[in-house]
């Protein structure tokens, strides 16, 4: 594997890597908010609201993460 080939596997691994961790808390907040009035396993609205609120903050700073990398190889 030659050093351009290498840039490649490491620029895509990177980019499925950041989908898959958007991904994951996009649908881990769309449950929460879906089943929120439910009462997931036996805690109370508030922890549920605490727990959309983080997976907000996280989206958030994956999101972030995202841009920060995209506009860098831009500007290669």
């Amino acid at each position: 594997m030659n050093k351009k080939e290498t840039q490649e596997y490491v620029d895509e691994a990177i980019h499925n890597k950041l989908y898959s961790k958007i991904q994951h808390h996009e649908f881990e907040l769309m449950h929460y908010f879906k089943n929120r009035h439910k009462g997931l396993a036996g805690i109370d609205n508030e922890q549920i609201s605490d727990l959309a609120r983080g997976y907000i903050r996280n989206l958030r700073v994956w999101r972030e993460i995202q841009e920060l990398i995209t506009t860098q190889k831009q500007l290669k």
